[in-house]
């Protein structure tokens, strides 16, 4: 069988660990369904209350059916990208990040099927979730220096678009920031919860809008020279 020109063997290693954690997280659905209440947490607010519910199917099947599509356009995105010769530059960079966004969705499901029957305290929500999305920041800003140029994945300004010298130095000067955001998020749900909501939205603030800003910057003093 010919060799997928897009992956090596090594990258193939996170391909078959998201597709596990696919399978594992449709096997707690189907295990968890028939013993699922009428209404299944489906979002908590800042202090790790339940305020929204949904159906048990909805609750069982929503969030794996999302995940397989996540998988999936991971695996679409180099194959359309314009600039696909630059994933082979950073396939494991790509399959990684890949693999820590479905290791996300696959905690966040199973903490709200076990929350749902009972076996897990709502209390831990807000100290399983940020700690989820503070290591999801931390592996990409570790390793936001070397995502290649390209149109999907990545800090997609109009500036780091428009000029490949503001792509490559926006990703590295915002990767070690968003391994300390991540760290805030680790340990955030820790803090009183009068602490931690505004501590987290103000860190995804910054992350978000210090990301664009810098770009913006740095492209005008690129085009002024």
């Amino acid at each position: 069988m010919q060799e997928d020109p897009l992956t090596s063997r090594n990258d193939r290693l996170f391909q078959i660990l998201s597709a596990l954690i696919v399978v594992l997280m449709f096997a707690l659905s189907l295990w968890a369904y028939p013993k699922l209440p009428a209404r299944v947490p489906s979002h908590w607010n800042a202090a790790g209350e339940v305020n929204g519910y949904s159906t048990p199917f909805v609750g069982a099947f929503l969030l794996p059916a999302i995940t397989v599509g996540v998988w999936l356009l991971f695996w679409l995105i180099p194959r359309i990208d314009p600039r696909k010769a630059n994933y082979l530059l950073m396939n494991r960079v790509f399959w990684l990040i890949s693999f820590v966004i479905v290791l996300f969705l696959g905690l966040l499901h199973s903490v709200t099927l076990l929350v749902a029957l009972g076996l897990l305290r709502t209390g831990i929500v807000p100290v399983l979730i940020p700690a989820g999305i503070g290591l999801l920041f931390i592996v990409t800003g570790n390793y936001m220096g070397k995502v290649k140029f390209n149109y999907f994945f990545g800090i997609r300004t109009p500036w780091t678009l428009a000029n490949e010298e503001v792509w490559y130095k926006t990703h590295r000067a915002v990767g070690p920031v968003w391994v300390i955001g991540g760290l805030i998020f680790l340990f955030s749900g820790f803090l009183p919860k009068q602490f931690a909501f505004p501590l987290i939205l103000v860190v995804t603030l910054v992350l978000a809008l210090g990301s664009i800003v810098y770009s913006y910057v740095l492209y005008q003093r690129v085009a002024r020279r």
